[in-house]
This record gives structure tokens, C-alpha cells and sequence, in this order.
């Protein structure tokens, strides 16, 4: 499921979501099947949750969208890795009604993505002659 380099894919970030919600059978495993319906709406967070931080990451760059949920994502590690799951969990458990735990991936989610690294971008003075 997970790359050397970790995550890379839109259903690798909804399974790491569905495991920091707890959405697990006895054993610890995500079941697909029985969760098939969160698995839509998973695609669906991904999605807004890439078109957000491709904005940070590549600001005034387009970058080729809807993804699909195998193709590798275009942002960098810590994006991927670290931001995406906590706001597809966000999504997620909006979804599901769970206002406490939307609310708690709410603020991890905005505060990491606080810290995600932006190019910079140079301003050039235009005041008139």
C-alpha cells in the first residue's frame, strides 16, 4: 500500500484518513468492502484537499486535475504525507456527521497546513511615475 518514500497516492492518503479516524475492524484493517460509501466521499475529499495545497505549493501554476486514486500526487512530501490525511479526515467526518471529530482535524489540518512550504513570489514596485 505505502512506497518506500511513503504515501503517494489518493488512496493511500484515504486509507491513512479512515486510520486516524479509527475506522477499523477487530484486527486493525480498514475494510473496503463494508466501507465502500466512505471510500467515495474519500475520493472526493482528496481531490479538495489537493486543489488547496497545490494552490500553496504552486501558486500561480495549474496543475492538471481530477486525480485519480492511483496515480501519484503532485506535491511534495510533507503535503502527501503529513497535511492531506488530516484534511480528508476532516471531510470525512463532516460527512459522517461527527461534529467533535471534524472539528479536531479542522485545527490539526489548518494549523499544519500553516506551516507547508510555499515558493515565494517577488513583487515588483508599480507605483506611478
Amino acid at each position: 500500500m505505502y512506497e518506500k518514500n511513503g504515501m503517494v497516492t489518493g488512496r493511500d492518503v484515504v486509507g491513512r484518513a479512515l486510520l486516524l479516524m479509527g475506522y477499523t475492524n477487530a484486527y486493525g484493517e480498514i475494510d473496503v468492502q463494508n466501507d465502500a460509501e466512505i471510500w467515495k466521499r474519500g475520493q472526493n475529499a482528496v481531490q479538495q484537499i489537493f486543489d488547496d495545497l497545490q494552490r500553496l505549493e504552486h501558486p500561480g501554476e495549474f496543475i492538471r486535475s481530477p486525480l485519480t486514486m492511483d496515480e501519484p500526487i503532485p506535491l511534495g512530501y510533507i503535503a502527501v504525507q503529513d497535511i492531506m490525511p488530516y484534511g480528508v479526515a476532516m471531510f470525512l467526518a463532516q460527512s459522517e456527521g461527527d461534529g467533535d471529530t471534524q472539528v479536531m482535524f479542522a485545527q490539526i489540518y489548518n494549523r499544519k497546513r500553516a506551516g507547508i512550504p510555499c515558493r515565494g513570489s517577488r513583487r515588483v514596485d508599480v507605483l506611478p511615475r
